[in-house]
């Protein structure tokens, strides 16, 4: 294991940079002592540069918080541990750099691993106990991309596509017009390298966006597990609820407790973040009971069958049609829907997520991106 994915695992929580920015400051008292007007990072030689301090606005003029004195970082608040701090005024150091005035909204290389990126927002991440720059919000690099033009944005690709983790990553954000203009002019090794690390919903759709020729010598050159998948979301037409699902979600047999339930969701690294608020719940012969979602399973008896827990037996064939799919989600307000195989068997969900990305109109969708200036 790399020290980078040894330190990823021991990140506690992360925050952004604007859900902090003009945040009220706390004491520990709770009384508000300021306002967040900066943070500070030490550039250092390797390593997530790690967040010094930050500018607090006081009364007018600006202050330096250390980070030792730095309680908590959350949405909207940060609180101290201390009800008294230095009023001596602010005064940037050699190596520091400020996150919001010298950072925000510019272009950056990551020469550790190749990103390109305009940094429209910063990750902050707790790791062994300190506060550190994490990176640039992945989403954010998928904006560049359809912005640009296409040199530009294949200039962004290339360089991003030197890391295949965030390289997935970017892909499933991108639109689909981008997504299937990247991978036409990439060779079918590359394309499998990236297909190998999607969801495998995404990746099924950026499949079938490919040349028919190309298709299966693609899937080939994929890991066994993911090919599987691919084969199984393939059988079915991109707009039917087959062809939207995911294969990967959470499920156990009815006869599983509520603490069974809660420790598969937490455990499971495989399904959509979107799906990890539903627990499937089938017959042990995999024949679907029921949904329950995670709120009422937190709030049910841990020792209880989670067939005792207040399930939603509504599901959809695999063939189901957009509009069956949309009407069973809004009328029992779900957030994921089951999917069954003729015999009743459960073989993937979809998420609310998936459903309104294929109800929305592309031109609506670019008309939105153009009214926030995206």
């Amino acid at each position: 294991m790399s020290e980078q994915t040894a330190s990823s695992q021991r990140e506690k929580r992360r925050v952004t940079v604007t859900q902090l920015l003009r945040s009220p400051v706390l004491d520990a008292a709770g009384e508000q002592v300021g306002r967040v007007e900066d943070f500070i990072a030490k550039l250092t030689d390797g390593g997530y540069p790690p967040i010094t301090g930050l500018k607090v606005g006081v009364g007018g003029h600006d202050v330096f918080v250390g980070r030792r004195l730095i309680e908590k970082l959350e949405p909207g608040s940060v609180r101290l541990n201390t009800n008294t701090i230095d009023m001596t005024a602010f005064q940037r150091r050699p190596g520091e750099v400020l996150l919001s005035a010298d950072v925000l909204g510019r272009h950056l290389m990551d020469m550790a691993r190749g990103r390109l990126v305009r940094a429209h927002d910063l990750v902050l991440g707790q790791v062994d106990s300190e506060w550190r720059l994490l990176g640039v919000d992945r989403s954010q690099i998928a904006d560049l991309v359809e912005g640009a033009s296409h040199e530009e944005g294949e200039e962004i690709m290339d360089v991003v596509e030197r890391d295949v983790e965030l390289a997935a990553d970017v892909f499933e954000e991108l639109d689909d017009e981008h997504r299937g203009e990247f991978v036409r002019e990439r060779s079918n090794d590359e394309v499998a390298r990236v297909l190998d690390r999607m969801a495998p919903d995404d990746a099924a759709d950026l499949l079938g966006q490919l040349d028919q020729e190309r298709r299966l010598p693609v899937l080939n050159l994929m890991t066994a597990g993911q090919q599987r998948k691919l084969r199984k979301l393939l059988q079915y037409h991109p707009t039917t609820a087959g062809g939207m699902m995911s294969p990967d979600y959470v499920w156990v047999i009815r006869t599983a407790t509520v603490a069974d339930a809660l420790e598969a969701v937490r455990t499971d690294d495989k399904s959509p973040h979107q799906l990890l608020n539903t627990v499937f719940v089938t017959e042990e012969n995999g024949r679907f009971v029921g949904t329950a979602s995670a709120a009422d399973l937190i709030r049910s008896d841990a020792t209880s069958r989670v067939d005792q827990v207040q399930l939603v037996p509504v599901s959809v064939p695999a063939g189901a049609d957009l509009a069956d799919l949309a009407l069973a989600m809004t009328d029992y307000n779900l957030t994921a829907l089951a999917v069954t195989d003729a015999t009743g068997n459960l073989i993937g969900a979809v998420s609310i997520d998936d459903a309104i990305k294929a109800l929305v109109p592309d031109d609506w969708r670019a008309r939105v991106e153009a009214s926030s200036g995206v």
